[in-house]
């Protein structure tokens, strides 16, 4: 019993001496992490090597969700996400979470990054680059900061949608689901893959809601569609990386477009 009660007290000291550490960040880190929190960053550099601007048609990116303590990735192909925590001596740590699984042409990037960031348990920060390291190591990967503000103005095609086994060629048999954003407006329209519909859009940052969807009935083949309209309405963030737009519920990317 004497055991199982020092066990306990052990751990919670742990947890706890955890938890303050993670607080104890000196004026000047507290500084640096504000500059790097709430932003997106090109990957620029991985394992010493330079990285393309894009890869897949993407351009590979990590972004830093303060508010939340999560992060956003993409390596050219999955978004990849998880949790982060700053540390005091410059130490950050990162948690892997539920990525999309779609394969694509170069994926030799993405698993480099994945790598960095499950390896990485420090950064520096100097003249607008960010470094990811291991120990006192070369950076494992660098990045530069991006604009942010990046318009989502304009006509989307899905080309990924999560909650069904079926190939997606089965759920949309005739066309591809669109989304049209006009720029400055509240509205959006497209095409749910058989019928037109319209919804409202409230976009705050990354925030978004879709509400007051509505479509014609016409009968279509497939079970695509109403997987898209069910889904359109749970979705609570939206990323854009270029010419890809990926919309998730929590963590979770649940669908994907390409700009048309």
């Amino acid at each position: 019993m004497k055991k199982t009660i020092f066990s306990m007290l052990a751990v919670a000291s742990l947890i706890f001496s955890s938890c303050s550490t993670s607080k104890q960040v000196t004026a000047d880190e507290s500084a640096d992490i504000a500059k790097i929190t709430g932003k997106k960053w090109q990957l620029v550099e991985l394992g010493g090597k330079p990285v393309a601007a894009e890869v897949n048609g993407k351009m590979p990116y990590l972004e830093f969700l303060h508010e939340a303590g999560r992060y956003s990735a993409n390596g050219g192909c999955n978004t990849l996400n998880g949790e982060f925590q700053f540390a005091k001596n410059n130490k950050i740590y990162f948690t892997r979470g539920i990525s999309t699984m779609m394969a694509c042409e170069n994926m030799e990037i993405e698993r480099g990054l994945g790598q960095s960031l499950q390896q990485a348990d420090n950064y520096t920060f100097a003249d607008g680059v960010l470094s990811l390291n291991q120990g006192r190591k070369a950076p494992l990967a660098r990045f530069k900061e991006i604009s942010s503000d990046v318009s989502v103005a304009g006509t989307w095609e899905l080309d990924y949608i999560a909650g069904s086994n079926k190939p997606f060629n089965e759920l949309f048999p005739g066309k591809k689901p669109t989304m049209v954003i006009q720029a400055g407006s509240s509205k959006v329209s497209g095409n749910g893959g058989c019928n037109n519909y319209g919804s409202n859009m409230s976009l705050d940052g990354r925030k978004v809601n879709f509400s007051g969807i509505f479509s014609t009935k016409m009968a279509c083949k497939g079970d695509g569609e109403p997987l898209y309209f069910s889904t359109l309405e749970k979705v609570n963030v939206m990323s854009v990386n270029g010419d890809a737009m990926t919309l998730i519920i929590g963590d979770i990317a649940v669908m994907r477009f390409k700009r048309k």
